[in-house]
């Protein structure tokens, strides 16, 4: 029987995926990330599925990755593994994703927590990339990401000198967006955030979420240009008309997702 690597409930609105690995402190292996990426493909076709939350367990969120026998793989064998693109399809997913960080995000952990679109945290979150320290470098996306998100001075003191950042550190980097209170836990600020997305017309999140990734992959001009396209686009959709309907009539809207 394979183990459950990754917990999955669905919530009113929302998905949650727990990392649920918590004697290697959720150290993410080819099977846990697969289980992972085949939840987010499932949940990227489910109309009622609108936001995906994605936290740890009691262990932290996860400590790294566990390459396992790619350690010792060929050059040409870790090219070919599959294991790096992992990241890649997380962050391919269309819904939006939020990462609930308590304790150690590190290494291939921080990466997962890169490619999600709202990071937030509680008091005792660690984040870092030590590869470094063992010889080696990020290899899921982390020399990447990381610097579009702190800039290249913190992202360079990080990855070479192997700085770690407290949660406060990370909010003032940009890194986090809400450090969680004392009084909540981060699940529960995750699910609150999941569900205020819930309540948006899901093509209206999905197409604002990807131009704002676009931002990112092409110049301010262009960029431009893939917004309004997609501003256009989306004033054929019957959640559009929904929309400006109920806010004349001062009622809430219910949207579809057409």
């Amino acid at each position: 029987m394979t183990e459950d690597l990754v917990k999955a409930e669905i919530h009113a609105g929302f998905a949650h995926l727990e990392l649920n690995r918590p004697a290697k402190r959720n150290a993410l292996n080819m099977e846990m990330l697969t289980q992972l990426v085949d939840r987010l493909d499932e949940y990227a076709s489910n109309p009622v599925v609108r936001a995906i939350v994605i936290t740890g367990n009691e262990r932290g969120f996860a400590a790294g990755a566990d390459i396992g026998t790619l350690g010792s793989a060929n050059p040409i064998e870790l090219f070919n593994s599959g294991f790096s693109e992992k990241w890649d399809q997380v962050a391919n997913n269309p819904k939006p994703l939020i990462a609930g960080i308590s304790s150690y995000a590190l290494g291939g952990g921080l990466e997962l927590a890169l490619t999600c679109d709202i990071v937030i945290a509680d008091r005792t979150a660690i984040f870092g990339l030590p590869e470094a320290s063992i010889g080696v470098i990020p290899g899921a996306g982390g020399t990447q990401r990381l610097v579009r998100m702190v800039g290249k001075s913190m992202a360079m003191e990080m990855i070479l000198a192997g700085r770690k950042l407290n949660a406060r550190e990370a909010r003032e980097c940009g890194l986090v967006s809400t450090l969680v209170g004392e009084d909540e836990t981060v699940a529960g600020r995750a699910f609150a955030i999941a569900a205020e997305i819930a309540k948006g017309a899901p093509l209206a999140v999905c197409f604002a979420k990807a131009a704002v990734l676009q931002s990112f992959e092409t110049t301010l001009s262009a960029g431009i240009r893939y917004e309004r396209t997609l501003s256009a686009l989306i004033a054929a959709s019957e959640d559009r008309a929904e929309g400006m309907t109920a806010f004349a009539e001062k009622r809430s809207a219910q949207f579809t997702g057409r």
